[in-house]
């Protein structure tokens, strides 16, 4: 195998439960904190920077930099890019309380496509299971990812065995 390289994909990750996050969060309000923001209502688009913090029922965003699009007409949440030191993603996925984590120098997180994706020094943990890479592609509908390194180095994981439901 090369060192050089390393691309992995899953069609699935053995995981338990069938939806990702608790459905109840995208009709929560968005709350944000930064040090600075700017908004163009018309274009549908917002920035904010310093010490960027977005709540929406349970999930969590962390940044240094924050840019939300919006759809101009509905004020639909369409996509957002954070970039910081790092950014940092955080959801509750069921009733049980187990949690998606995940960090990395950038993310984005599209609505409409239902993905996640981390850029450089890239971590993400659902419920026991984890991945740590340079770049990670998380689809959220599907629970498949792909994750690689895109210099030296291998992507490292760590995959839960799936739960046997069975009664004897």
């Amino acid at each position: 195998m090369k060192n050089s390289s390393l691309i992995i994909t899953l069609a699935t990750l053995c995981f338990c439960g069938s939806s990702f996050a608790l459905p109840s969060d995208t009709s929560q309000p968005i709350q944000i904190e930064a040090d600075k923001a700017f908004m163009d209502q018309k274009a549908g688009t917002a920035i904010y920077e310093g010490s960027v913090l977005v709540r929406q029922g349970t999930i969590e965003i962390e940044a240094d930099y924050l840019k939300i699009f919006s759809d101009p007409t509905s004020g639909e949440l369409k996509r957002l890019e954070a970039k910081g030191t790092p950014s940092k993603f955080r959801q509750q996925l069921d009733e049980t309380g187990a949690m998606i984590i995940s960090e990395g120098d950038a993310l984005e997180y599209d609505t409409v496509a239902s993905k996640l994706e981390l850029n450089g020094d890239s971590y993400l943990k659902r419920d026991l299971d984890e991945i740590d890479a340079e770049y990670i592609l998380y689809m959220l509908n599907d629970e498949t990812f792909r994750a690689e390194n895109r210099g030296q180095g291998r992507v490292n994981m760590t995959l839960q065995p799936a739960k046997n439901e069975e009664t004897p």
